[in-house]
């Protein structure tokens, strides 16, 4: 979804963007704009080496591509395409959105504790690896990540790279068009006026920890509000949501909404919120962001350098409970929600990002000519 909504940003800037995903991923919103080319690689394919290298081969040499942007650190053809771009002195660029480092992700039923620690352990040894292979490698490769701040045990793909010195290491934000606040009519639609609307606008699974806060959030004694799930498509995850809410009035799950009621559910929030205990920097925060709505949600990723609302520190339910009482007054919202807009006006709006990412092109083109002469 992110290279999706990048690919549309910049096509804006008359780039003519081609978009390479998974095939289990389909991008079926037919409210959505058609902003690209859209290819899918099924799994078969990326499970086969030389097949896939001479899918990659064909399909790039048809489009003859200036540059090729990788979202994420995930490898299942992230090497062939790496090689595709030094053999043919193409620029690549890694588009990081995080690394499996978080201690938490690896401590689930999954991963007993033996194997849940060898796992976490591996996590640092595996990024360590793609940063030096993306960042050391080839002189037109580049590394881009969200924001300039990491550690050890959070960002550790940024703190790594930075420790480096790399210098072909940045940091470019994630941007999309505002959310614009037009005729109220979803609260109407789905019977929720007179209430106070908190909203979660994420897929359903364990990383988003929509489980926990349900169960958090029932056990106290909070009177006319709703937390609303945008979840865009019902599955197992979603299904224990459901038994987890029974009948209690102050949760609602509507699933599968076109764009456009998900960016008026979202503008007509008192609050988004988020439970995630791996996340960089969550589009649904920086929409909320971009219309005035403030936002609560646990100190991951970048959510540290955000402003426009409340960060948890810990996710007990004292700490939530507390950040949801703030969120009610209507004085609090009001000061978090402008300090959240000013915030994406100055450095999340596409004017502000795409010019970074205009630099980071015309760079680029002047070291792919040098290295060709």
């Amino acid at each position: 979804m992110a290279a999706f909504e990048m690919a549309k940003g910049l096509g804006t800037l008359d780039w003519d963007i081609h978009v390479l995903t998974r095939e289990q991923n389909p991008l079926a919103d037919p409210s959505r704009p058609v902003c690209c080319s859209v290819a899918s690689i099924p799994d078969s394919l990326t499970e086969d080496r030389p097949r896939l290298k001479e899918y990659l081969n064909t399909h790039l040499g048809d489009i003859q591509p200036d540059f090729i942007i990788y979202h994420s650190w995930s490898n299942w053809c992230r090497k062939e395409l790496m090689e595709y771009a030094k053999s043919h002195h193409i620029p690549f660029i890694l588009r990081s959105h995080g690394t499996g480092t978080n201690f938490s992700a690896f401590f689930r039923l999954r991963y007993p504790p033996f194997f849940g620690m060898k796992k976490w352990i591996g996590s640092f040894l595996n990024t360590r690896k793609s940063v030096l292979l993306t960042g050391k490698e080839a002189p037109l490769n580049r590394l881009v990540f969200l924001e300039p701040c990491g550690s050890l045990f959070k960002g550790f793909d940024y703190y790594y790279a930075s420790k480096l010195k790399l210098p072909n290491a940045c940091c470019i934000p994630n941007t999309f068009p505002a959310l614009k606040r037009g005729t109220p009519f979803f609260r109407e639609k789905y019977g929720l006026t007179g209430v106070s609307v908190f909203t979660c606008a994420a897929s359903a699974c364990t990383t988003k920890q929509q489980l926990l806060f349900i169960r958090q959030a029932r056990r106290m004694d909070l009177q006319n509000i709703v937390f609303l799930f945008l979840v865009p498509q019902r599955n197992s995850y979603a299904e224990q949501m459901e038994k987890a809410i029974g009948n209690h009035p102050g949760f609602r799950i509507l699933y599968n909404l076109p764009r456009h009621e998900v960016e008026a559910a979202i503008s007509e929030s008192d609050a988004m919120f988020l439970y995630s205990y791996q996340e960089q920097q969550p589009l649904c925060i920086l929409e909320a962001m971009s219309c005035g709505i403030p936002w609560i949600a646990p100190d991951i990723g970048c959510i540290s350098v955000l402003k426009g609302g409340i960060m948890l520190k810990r996710r007990t339910p004292g700490c939530l409970k507390k950040a949801l009482t703030s969120m009610l007054a209507p004085d609090t919202r009001k000061s978090l929600g402008a300090a959240g807009f000013q915030q994406w006006q100055q450095r999340y709006a596409p004017h502000a990002v795409y010019a970074q990412w205009e630099a980071l092109f015309r760079s680029a083109k002047k070291s792919e000519n040098y290295s060709d002469t």
